[in-house]
């Protein structure tokens, strides 16, 4: 599967535009492959939490979702959109889900939010919304890079609040670096979770990123064989 990128009306593929979103069903059709997520990347410059086109690019990826048979979109909360440390920030993107959940629980969608939190702030930012269509967008790379325990983070958040997981490596194939696959494939066995795991980086320097993802690719499905 791939994950696509949800961005600013207008610009590039719009899955606002009925027409891009056909294109992209029928291409997914022709390769044989699903699209398993979206994801709003361009909240890194155009802030959730402070800024109010942003929260319409949100309520409107609630809207498309449906439309295009997915049930997860990653919110993306890094360099412009950080709020770790920043209670003010937090409180606000609070506000701003809690507005939004109705509509993505009536539409059976969830919002996962990536950050630099660790694990209990984000279940404190869940707790606050209080809605199943809130949840966490797991980065095991990014849990790692903020000297956070991985493993005990998914074992914290649990298997019904980490709706997708990112596998990623800084600089490094999966398998290579930093993180242990093998204990998050052991910790996510643990808390029951049975979901995407999505490549992302993992491109060693000077490294083609389609060869490294077809290494990626194979190394994840040793330590996750699917039946």
């Amino acid at each position: 599967g791939v994950q696509v990128s949800f961005g600013p009306p207008g610009e590039g593929n719009d899955l606002r535009q009925e027409a891009v979103r056909r294109e992209y069903l029928q291409a997914v059709e022709k390769q044989g492959v699903k699209i398993n997520s979206l994801a709003i990347g361009v909240l890194n410059s155009v802030p959730y939490a402070s800024d109010p086109n942003a929260e319409k690019w949100v309520q409107e990826c609630v809207e498309v979702m449906p439309k295009l048979g997915q049930k997860v979109v990653l919110l993306a909360f890094f360099s412009k959109g950080d709020i770790k440390g920043k209670p003010d920030l937090q409180a606000e993107v609070i506000r701003r889900l809690k507005r939004v959940a109705p509509a993505a629980e009536k539409a059976g969608v969830v919002l996962g939010i990536e950050s630099w939190l660790d694990a209990d702030d984000h279940l404190r930012i869940l707790d606050a919304v209080g809605s199943t269509a809130v949840q966490v967008y797991y980065d095991v790379a990014n849990m790692d890079h903020e000297g956070y325990d991985v493993c005990q983070g998914i074992r914290r958040i649990g298997r019904d609040r980490i709706c997708e997981v990112h596998c990623k490596e800084n600089g490094f194939l999966l398998g290579k670096g930093r993180v242990d696959f093998v204990k998050v494939r052991e910790a996510l066995d643990e808390i029951g979770w049975d979901g995407w795991l999505v490549i992302e980086g993992a491109v060693p320097q000077g490294g083609s990123m389609f060869d490294s993802y077809v290494l990626n690719q194979k190394y994840l499905r040793s330590v996750f064989p699917t039946t």
